[in-house]
């Protein structure tokens, strides 16, 4: 793989992990279309959304370093205020990482098998738009719970499928539930911290596979991957609270179409 096609897959990555758009369902269509494209499992596909975890850490670093000190609230009286007021997301992200990672381990071995098949990564790109278009009208005023939280990492771990957006399909949950805009706006990215960590180290094992002249362009991929998630993310918080999916639900529709036709 050269650096130049490492970086447009980054770029690619960087720009779609944080719309509801699926990112690994782009990075499918993209790598069937470049000539003998080949990774180790899915090592570099992972690694490419570790770099976009690390612009979820730079977007929400403060409330990032707030729930890393909530725990201390358990044990010592000088953290009690930061428990009290994350201990929801704290909880509510633990909560749904359980169910994320049962099923993505459940599902990790025929995973690898639908990345080779665009037309499936098309049909699940039409219901993600499906589910874009229907959720846009919901308005709610809730707040994360424990139950709405698990029903939530299960949306999560069925979206490792390519076409099924991550951001899309968690977000359209919570909406479903009645969980207020603004809450799952920040819940849907925070909870993908736990996910993606364990993604890579289930991948971690090929890591000896890369070969020694590609990890140039690993390294120049998942920083294309960081720069672009940098500017996608606040884009995507900004739609997520005014309600306007609608954009990227045709989006979908055509690039399903595509994927199904052409592919």
């Amino acid at each position: 793989m050269s650096i130049a096609t490492a970086v447009i897959l980054g770029i690619i990555q960087g720009l779609t992990e944080f719309l509801p758009v699926s990112s690994s369902g782009h990075l499918v269509l993209a790598q069937s279309i470049i000539k003998d494209f080949q990774q180790p499992g899915m090592l570099f596909d992972t690694l490419l959304h570790g770099a976009t975890l690390g612009a979820v850490f730079v977007y929400f670093r403060r409330r990032i370093v707030e729930l890393i000190l909530t725990p201390m609230g358990l044990i010592s009286s000088d953290y009690k205020i930061i428990y009290f007021e994350n201990k929801r997301f704290w909880w509510g992200i633990i909560v749904a990482s359980i169910p994320t990672g049962i099923i993505g381990l459940a599902l990790e071995s025929r995973v690898e098998g639908i990345f080779s098949t665009p037309a499936f990564v098309g049909y699940f790109l039409i219901f993600t738009s499906l589910l874009l278009i229907v959720s846009d009208r919901y308005k709610g005023t809730g707040e994360v719970t424990g139950v709405k939280a698990f029903i939530i990492g299960v949306v999560q771990g069925i979206s490792v499928i390519p076409g099924i957006s991550r951001a899309g399909a968690t977000t359209a949950t919570g909406l479903f539930l009645g969980i207020k805009r603004e809450e799952m706006a920040e819940f849907t990215f925070l909870m993908s911290v736990p996910a993606i960590v364990g993604a890579i180290i289930l991948q971690s094992k090929h890591m000896s596979a890369v070969p020694a002249g590609e990890l140039t362009a690993y390294i120049a991929g998942m920083v294309a991957a960081f720069i672009s998630g940098i500017f996608a993310i606040s884009f995507m918080v900004y739609f997520i609270k005014r309600a306007n999916l609608k954009a990227f639900a045709l989006y979908c529709l055509i690039a399903g179409i595509v994927a199904i036709i052409w592919m």
